[in-house]
């Protein structure tokens, strides 16, 4: 099968979050130099293409990527910075929330391929995929408490024991893929160069389209419904996806969350 670049979604011509299908793999490129901060048009982005591939019976193996220096360093401060002066934090954020959750209920399996930086809500990228390869070296973070953010960091329970993964968002401190890797299985697979982070992707994703499309997103919908460390908002101290601080800090915005329903096998 020769290669399908998807130039545009619904109407909206990619900017940031870019998709290629070829043997039943898509390929999710992000590339939003120079770090690939999460701006509103990747998570806008990425939200469409997640839909777009629901909705591809072709479409077997989702790899996710990166094509500058590093994976993802997060939500764009500038952004967030601005939604705290528009006081229109929650609204923002939500759009960042849908994108992570929808990777996570993709229908297809889901392998990260990471290198150099990835950090704060880069992280819940891989930490949601069902397979992800790093190379060595590369830094796995939650450094949003130095930035005085408050970031919902739950997703780190599925790559790290509740423990570290605390001390790790207290702290802002990082760690390496091989210490993710060895220490508490939150890599898959370690590599030793960049050079080998893509073709070891595509072997990964090869061997599981031999499985065949319907098994692959059976299971995969089995194993999410089953799973303890969902990334499901949970309610406790959350209205309509803002969290609720004592005393007036509490006084945000309310917004009814929506997802986008993956129910389509």
């Amino acid at each position: 099968m020769s290669e399908k670049k998807i130039e545009a979604v619904n109407g909206h011509t990619l900017q940031k979050v870019f998709l290629s299908v070829e043997d039943h793999i898509a390929v999710m490129t992000l590339h939003n130099p120079p770090v690939n901060a999460a701006d509103g048009v990747v998570q806008e982005e990425i939200l469409l293409l997640c839909d777009y591939i629901n909705h591809e019976d072709d479409i077997w193996v989702c790899i996710m990527h990166s094509d500058i220096k590093t994976f993802c360093v997060g939500v764009d401060i500038k952004r967030f910075y601005q939604s705290i002066l528009d006081k229109d934090v929650t609204n923002t954020q939500e759009v960042y929330y849908d994108g992570a959750q929808a990777l996570y209920e993709l229908r297809v399996p889901l392998i990260c391929a990471v290198h150099g930086h990835c950090l704060g809500g880069g992280v819940c990228y891989p930490a949601g995929a069902d397979i992800s390869i790093a190379v060595k070296g590369t830094l796995f973070g939650a450094p949003e408490a130095k930035l005085s953010v408050v970031g919902g960091s739950a997703h780190l329970a599925r790559i790290l024991p509740p423990q570290i993964q605390r001390d790790m968002s207290y702290c802002g401190t990082f760690i390496t893929a091989e210490e993710l890797h060895d220490k508490y299985g939150g890599v898959t697979m370690v590599v030793d160069t960049l050079e080998e982070l893509m073709p070891a992707a595509m072997d990964k994703a090869r061997e599981l389209c031999r499985r065949g499309p319907l098994v692959l997103r059976y299971l995969k919908a089995c194993m999410n419904e089953q799973e303890d460390f969902q990334i499901h908002r949970k309610s406790c101290g959350f209205q309509g996806g803002c969290f609720r601080l004592p005393g007036k800090a509490g006084a945000a915005v309310y917004r009814p969350v929506k997802h986008i329903p993956h129910t389509r096998l």
